[in-house]
């Protein structure tokens, strides 16, 4: 485990709390939402509100997070996330619920979009040394894919409920809430232990900046270039989101539940890998061509599963898609923190966040119409020649702008 002081070792914990909660509300509320008899349009409604609310939270953050306090700002969030399981358990109206969703600062696919990340991903770059950034980083998505997985086991839990007492099948899915609640007040306790060192103060800003890449463009210029790209990156992965690939598996060749679960399962532990390679692979390529050529693989791997003829020669692409899709990810944070200054590093990851929010909500309806109107796989070429293109303009936008931990180690 990398050293990253006090404060970024109760980061690291109470983002191991969070994705707990969120590896098991993302799986559980569709199926609570069909317990209550809510339409697929209520549903969709629901989630729609959860994804705005990821939207409004790193708004908010990219605007004022730092004015606030990042240390205020974790503990109110985690307050909103406790309402939010106490407000989805005790209300069962769709426009209530849907308000809850909005603030409640949760997740309906699994993954973090919220402020929480982008707040967790400028502490963090504050909490190492440049040469450990990238590790640190790696670190921190292997804990949270961990707990993640672990989150989505806890759906089993009411089952075991109404086997061990006498509640009925609504009552029990209602006590998943409180258990969120419950995991949800422990990361307060814990953001209450952070430190005043987490904030941005004029030493941190004064060094900072000494770090920054000298000649680099401003720090708003650099912020809006990568939030545009990264809205591009964003729209075409949501072609393949995993809901589309596992519905497309099953339509296209008739995989059987027992074989998608195992095709995933192995997914998410290719997942594990890829993080795990990251940073090794940066330190050798660097990060912006870590983040690019890992890409590019990933979108020709999805590229060949789209125009796979028999079912073998699919997962086989899809498999080796994984074991590429996620180097991105702690390198992409890692770099993006590097090259700009600490007081920029909030708005940065936020916008960041905001502009995968936007892009996301669009894409997949998208991905249904194109399916509709060509053919099932189309969605997945689209989604690929997409972000072949957001590569491309990656290379050609940062490959130059390098951090401080690369100058002189690489031409």
């Amino acid at each position: 485990m990398p050293q990253v002081g006090r404060d970024g070792n109760i980061i690291v914990a109470a983002a191991a709390l969070r994705t707990l909660d969120y590896g098991f509300i993302s799986v559980f509320l569709g199926v609570y939402l069909t317990l209550l008899d809510f339409s697929a349009l209520q549903a969709g409604l629901v989630f729609s509100a959860i994804m705005a609310g990821s939207a409004l939270s790193n708004t908010l953050a990219s605007w004022k997070g730092d004015t606030i306090g990042r240390k205020r700002m974790f503990i109110a969030m985690s307050l909103l996330m406790v309402a939010g399981g106490v407000g989805f358990s005790i209300s069962s109206d769709i426009v209530v619920l849907m308000l809850v969703g909005v603030f409640a600062v949760t997740t309906s696919g699994g993954g973090d979009r919220t402020a929480f990340i982008s707040l967790d991903t400028a502490v963090l770059a504050e909490a190492t040394a440049p040469s450990q950034r990238t590790v640190v980083f790696s670190w921190y998505n292997l804990v949270t894919i961990f707990t993640r997985s672990l989150g989505a086991l806890l759906i089993a839990l009411p089952v075991l409920f109404q086997q061990w007492t006498d509640i009925g099948e609504l009552a029990s899915f209602k006590l998943m809430f409180v258990i969120y609640t419950v995991i949800a007040a422990g990361a307060i306790l814990l953001y209450a232990r952070l430190s005043p060192r987490i904030e941005v103060q004029g030493k941190a800003v004064s060094a900072s900046r000494e770090s920054v890449p000298a000649g680099a463009p401003s720090a708003r210029g650099i912020i809006w270039k990568m939030t545009g790209l990264s809205a591009l990156d964003a729209l075409g992965g949501g072609f393949a989101v995993r809901s589309f690939v596992s519905f497309w598996f099953v339509n296209r060749f008739g995989v059987d539940l027992l074989g998608i679960s195992g095709i995933f399962f192995v997914a998410q532990l290719l997942n594990v890998v890829s993080v795990a390679l990251a940073a090794p692979v940066a330190a050798r390529i660097g990060l912006v061509n870590t983040m690019a050529f890992t890409q590019v693989a990933a979108n020709l791997m999805f590229i060949g599963m789209a125009l796979s003829f028999n079912v073998w020669l699919a997962v086989a692409f899809f498999l080796l898609h994984e074991i590429c899709n996620d180097m991105d990810v702690p390198t992409r944070q890692s770099y993006t923190m590097a090259i700009v200054p600490a007081e920029s590093r909030t708005a940065m990851a936020s916008l960041n966040n905001l502009g995968r929010n936007a892009a996301q909500t669009i894409s997949p309806t998208l991905a249904g119409i194109i399916a509709q109107v060509a053919y099932l796989g189309a969605p997945f070429l689209v989604g690929a020649v997409t972000k072949l293109v957001y590569n491309a303009l990656l290379l050609q936008m940062f490959r130059g702008i390098k951090p401080p931990e690369e100058h002189g180690e690489r031409g």
